[in-house]
């Protein structure tokens, strides 16, 4: 059944209708709360002081029998006596409200920790008293003082239609929040009813393998309940040289369940089904790659499986349903209150080829960003797997990406795209959407306050919301400059996201990670005419706002806005930290030609630790007022750009800095050149061998696995591999260096020659027949005095032998340091 909005007038039977109405901010009141209700009862009597001039003090109605009701006042958390109402069956959320001369009810339902009566009061501040509540906190808070309002008599009932409302989407980074913050945020959250009628296990999505199966207590005696993974897609180390199951939980690396194992299934859906809560608990599988590749699994992935995600990973929808299906059904004959929920997620995002019927206990998270749709078949194709994913029968909910770390606190305004989708959703019977929004009101704050407007009544116009956002926080002055600001955003946003898929980046051919190119994007769109732009209108809308709060609102925005123009800065510093060979993960290199020289590098470097250190103190400076988020910043395990800056800085002062650019291969053909000398040669850069070292934050952050390059030569050939950013020295400098080497069976200086310039470098095998790194050599190179000029590094591998052999290289580097007392 299609959702609707239920707006229902009841009868009213036991209190006589009255011809006169209530009349509200004429004179003082009383207001009487349950207990539930303190604070909303609060916040509304000292917000309607504020508009009205009036007092209203607040009086907790403990026991309630049918004279309490009688006396004049406002009700927060009571139902009229005797107002009859009709909910539906499959609703828990509500709110009402009914008045007449003398009475104000204002209710909800307030059972399951639903806050019903709380969000009716917030609903009724801004219809009656002009209240809004732009973005968390005293400024955002908008209550102007105004004339006395007339409720109409009579009740009204909303039902809500979406049962999941923006739960959990404000989370991120909220430990770096004061508490006054976080109380601010959630009471923001409150008047803008974000909330769930539906309980879940932690978000009812969340990727579960891992508790549902932990391999501590299954690994050992069920190694088939695990994925088999063959040696090319195995991350992590030791690399296997056959397919092997992922059972040892002392083994790092990315692992799933053998999804087609029916002892597994079984398992599953007794454990989800045994709590009698009715809460949604997850069956998502763990984030990340390690899908199973036994015979049953990928005999279910049908014409799935011939679109390969990136790096050949496995495309595993039709499996993941036939999975779900299955547990869903088991789940239903155990127990048919229970519920389950599963991400639509990465490697498993698509609607599956096969006939799918899901009964009525499965909710499907689909995960998607709407924003990075192009044009509007790339956003139709996002919409119509919402609709193709609701035809299963499962309840649908929307788990979208709209902020966070992905955008880095930019301006992507799309209010447009949101409104459409959000629609779609609506239109399909979904369940709700939530997601990751980030706290970047100064330069997101339309975006977020229309999309929480759209989550509880999705009928509403786009546009009819903006303007009413743009009038209750500038004033009518200000307001259309500002409203045109923010199309203009839009406008400028939208056009050059059509071009995100056909202008990459100039070395997104080596290094196709979605996440840098999307940095690189950003900071080439926001620039400095976007600045110029926004500076304009900011600068008119600041003339016109006709008071200190509308003035400081404009501010507020332009603050946000120049977070974005310091991220520009930063990120444009950190593609040329990479473009000198330090590994930044998620970075693609700039193409800025860098000479490697040292007053260069550390030009380069320097650049990037002012930028990185002007955003930091930019953000302790201004980021306590929700103008843009403070969390998710240099963080170690995801991106160390500041600390990898002043790293750097160091190793170019005490001549530790690797000259070599991409040494360890993990932008892949970056700086880098191969070329046949003699005979059958060839190279490939792989990610089956990899050796490098345990700060290469390129592999242990977010950008994904090692990289290695190897070369395959047939008996009498030969391959030199060239280094193409050329290394120049001022002075006479002392070279040193290492590189590992794969090298089954020999040594590596047979095969390897080096040289800097016309240097021919000697290489020694550190640790023979003890390698330190599994089965790979740490070959260095000699000491070696060089004069000024410029060099380039190159090596040539050649096969003597009479078989075929295979050689991995990587972590290759070579430091230059000043010879003391030599002549400059």
């Amino acid at each position: 059944m299609k959702a609707k909005v239920f707006t229902v007038f009841a009868a009213f039977f036991a209190v006589a209708l009255s011809a006169a109405a209530f009349e509200l901010g004429k004179s003082d009141e009383t207001i009487y709360f349950s207990k539930e209700n303190q604070l909303p009862a609060a916040e509304m009597s000292k917000l309607l002081g504020k508009v009205f001039g009036k007092n209203y003090k607040t009086v907790l109605l403990a026991k309630v029998d049918k004279k309490s009701l009688k006396t004049p006042g406002i009700y927060i958390g009571f139902a009229a006596p005797g107002y009859r109402y009709n909910i539906p069956a499959d609703k828990k959320e509500f709110i009402g409200r009914f008045a007449d001369d003398k009475r104000l009810f204002i209710w909800g339902n307030d059972k399951e920790k639903l806050k019903g009566s709380a969000f009716a009061t917030f609903d009724f501040l801004e219809k009656f008293a002009g209240v809004r509540f732009l973005w968390p906190g005293e400024l955002g808070t908008v209550a102007e003082k105004r004339s006395p309002v007339t409720v109409p008599n009579g009740g009204y009932i909303f039902v809500p239609p979406f049962e999941l409302r923006m739960t959990s989407s404000f989370t991120y980074g909220r430990t770096s929040l004061t508490i006054q913050e976080r109380v601010d945020l959630d009471r923001w959250q409150d008047h803008h009813k974000v909330g769930r009628a539906t309980q879940s296990r932690g978000s009812g999505f969340q990727h579960a393998f891992n508790n549902l199966l932990p391999r501590q207590v299954y690994g050992k005696t069920h190694p088939e309940y695990y994925s088999l993974i063959t040696p090319e897609r195995w991350i992590g180390m030791p690399k296997p040289n056959v397919p092997t199951r992922r059972n040892d939980y002392t083994v790092s690396g990315p692992w799933q369940v053998c999804t087609s194992n029916k002892d597994v299934r079984r398992i599953f859906a007794e454990k989800i089904a045994a709590p009698k809560d009715g809460r949604i608990r997850s069956i998502s599988p763990n984030d990340g790659y390690g899908f199973c590749e036994c015979a049953n699994c990928k005999a279910q992935d049908g014409k799935d499986a011939q679109r390969t995600g990136k790096a050949g990973h496995l495309r595993v929808t039709n499996r993941m349903y036939d999975f779900a299906q299955d547990i869903a059904w088991q789940v239903w004959k155990l127990n048919p209150k229970a519920r389950i929920g599963m991400f639509a997620y990465s490697f498993y995002d698509g609607v599956p080829d096969q006939k799918i019927k899901f009964p009525p206990n499965m909710y499907l998270s689909y995960c998607y960003i709407i924003y990075r749709a192009e044009d509007k078949a790339a956003e139709d194709k996002i919409n119509n797997k919402l609709l193709g994913l609701a035809a299963t029968g499962a309840k649908v909910i929307g788990r979208e990406y709209w902020g966070c770390h992905y955008t880095m606190g930019y301006p992507l305004s799309h209010s447009r795209k949101i409104d459409r989708n959000i629609k779609t959703l609506y239109k399909c019977n979904a369940a709700g959407i939530y997601g990751e929004t980030g706290k970047n009101f100064g330069s997101r704050g339309t975006d977020l306050y229309i999309l929480c407007k759209l989550a509880w009544d999705p009928t509403l116009k786009r546009e009819d919301i903006l303007k009413d956002y743009c009038d209750a926080a500038f004033g009518k002055k200000a307001s259309p400059v500002m409203y045109e600001l923010f199309e203009k955003i839009e406008d400028w946003v939208e056009s050059h996201t059509r071009e995100f898929k056909t202008k990459k980046g100039v070395n997104f051919k080596y290094y196709k990670n979605d996440y840098a190119e999307f940095n690189r994007f950003q900071a080439s769109i926001f620039n400095e005419d976007f600045n110029k732009m926004c500076k304009s209108y900011l600068n008119k809308a600041a003339k016109l706002a006709d008071s200190a709060d509308r003035k400081a609102r404009v501010q507020f925005f332009r603050i946000g806005l120049m977070k974005a123009m310091n991220t520009t800065e930063v990120l444009r510093a950190n593609a040329d930290l990479a473009a000198i060979g330090v590994n930044m993960p998620l970075t693609q290199p700039s193409a800025n030609f860098i000479l490697m020289e040292k007053s260069e590098l550390m030009k380069t470097v320097q650049n990037a630790i002012a930028a990185n250190r002007k955003q930091a103190v930019y953000s302790y400076t201004y980021g306590h007022n929700f103008a843009f988020g403070r969390g998710l910043g240099n963080v170690i395990t995801l991106r160390p750009w500041y600390t990898l800056a002043q790293v750097a800085r160091v190793d170019i002062l005490t001549g530790n800095f690797n000259y070599l650019v991409n040494g360890a291969f993990e932008f892949y053909g970056y700086s880098w050149d191969a070329k046949t000398l003699k005979g059958n040669a060839k190279s490939a850069l792989v990610t089956t061998d990899n050796c490098d070292a345990p700060n290469n934050y390129m592999v242990t952050s977010h950008a994904g696995q090692g990289v290695s390059l190897q070369i395959d030569l047939a008996p009498g050939a030969a391959m030199e591999v060239r280094q193409l950013c050329p290394i120049a020295a001022k002075v006479p400098m002392q070279l040193s260096g290492q590189m590992f080497v794969k090298c089954p069976g020999g040594e590596p200086q047979k095969y390897v020659n080096a040289w800097f310039g016309k240097h021919k470098l000697e290489l020694f095998w550190v640790d023979k027949g003890m390698q330190t790194r599994g089965d790979w050599c740490e070959v260095r190179f000699k000491p070696v005095a060089v004069e000024a000029g410029k060099y380039d590094f190159r090596f040539t591998v050649s096969n003597p032998d009479g078989k075929a052999r295979v050689f991995n290289f990587d972590d290759l580097r070579l430091q230059l340091k000043e010879i003391k007392g030599a002549a400059k």
